[in-house]
């Protein structure tokens, strides 16, 4: 019986296929998130089994070609126009969007996004709901979430994240702060 060579991934391919930057991928086997091993010349190996052991535990999105994938739910049309329309224009995401609770769950099983930006007050099923349903389900629990809101109680902020989201921003939302929170949620 033959067994199949070992394959080790560099950084850089690490760094690639999680869309994040070299120094992330350093960083994160520095600080004992990731196993890796130095070559004589100093330089970081992963084996593919550490990686999907990494994927696993810190609930990643599998590996992607191109941009990532945004899906923005949000019921007022001008903001989620100009929200999509600005995430496009930056040609780092593949955007798609949703007018309602309903359409956006549709969306997160078919169009998969890595992340979700989600209004929490909407008619019919509001964000708390589906933020619920996302994160119960097995198949969707890696999603990750940015809620956004209007509303910015205190209240309304730990509720959502009690929920399952792991980011909030209120509205009106600076494209800037709500493109370096995707970056970190995603990262």
């Amino acid at each position: 019986m033959e067994s199949t060579p070992m394959r080790f991934l560099t950084t850089g391919q690490l760094a690639s296929s999680c869309q994040v930057t070299i120094p992330t991928v350093k960083r994160w086997i520095r600080e004992g998130f990731l196993a890796a091993f130095q070559t004589a010349g100093g330089h970081y190996r992963v084996t593919e089994e550490e990686f999907e052991r990494f994927k696993q535990v810190y609930k990643m999105p599998a590996a992607t070609e191109g941009p990532l994938r945004v899906l923005i739910v949000d019921d007022e049309p001008r903001f989620l126009d100009s929200l999509a329309e600005a995430l496009r224009w930056s040609g780092r995401y593949k955007v798609e969007v949703a007018s309602d609770g309903y359409e956006g769950l549709i969306k997160v099983g078919t169009f998969r996004p890595h992340i979700l930006i989600l209004d929490i007050k909407m008619p019919g099923l509001d964000g708390f709901q589906v933020c619920r349903r996302i994160k119960t389900d097995p198949m969707t629990q890696s999603t990750k979430i940015l809620a956004v809101s209007g509303y910015a109680e205190t209240d309304l902020r730990t509720r959502i994240m009690e929920a399952g989201a792991e980011g909030f921003i209120a509205k009106p939302v600076k494209l800037a702060a709500l493109q370096a929170e995707v970056d970190r949620l995603v990262t």
